[in-house]
C-alpha cells in the first residue's frame, strides 16, 4: 500500500501535515508520497512505488495473481495497443 496525499500544490488549504501523513503511513507500514496532479508532482513516482511494491511481493511470493477479474493480473508483454482508427485524436496526457 501507497498513502498518496494530493494537491500538495494547495498548501495554504492544508488539512494534515506531510509531517502528520507521513508519520501515519510510516506506522501501518506505508510508503507515503505526495502528489499534485496540477504541477504533475510526484504523479508518476506514486505509480512506481505502488507497481515496485506489487512486483517485490509477487518476487516474493507473498502475493500472486488471479485469473478472474480482481486482484493483480499479469498482462503478457508481447500485448500491443491497437493502432489509432483514423481521424482518432492523440492522446493529451500519460494518464
Amino acid at each position: 500500500f501507497v498513502l498518496v496525499g494530493h494537491k500538495c500544490d494547495l498548501a495554504a488549504e492544508r488539512a494534515v501535515s506531510a509531517e502528520e501523513a507521513g508519520h501515519l503511513a510510516h506506522s501501518l507500514g506505508m510508503a507515503f508520497v505526495e502528489t499534485s496532479a496540477r504541477s504533475n508532482c510526484n504523479v508518476e513516482l506514486a505509480f512506481q512505488m505502488l507497481v515496485g511494491g506489487i512486483q517485490r511481493a509477487l518476487d516474493q511470493g507473498t502475493l500472486t495473481p488471479h485469473r478472474g477479474c480482481d486482484g493483480i493480473r499479469l498482462i503478457p508483454s508481447q500485448s500491443r495497443r491497437q493502432p489509432r482508427a483514423r481521424g482518432e485524436p492523440r492522446e493529451r496526457c500519460q494518464c
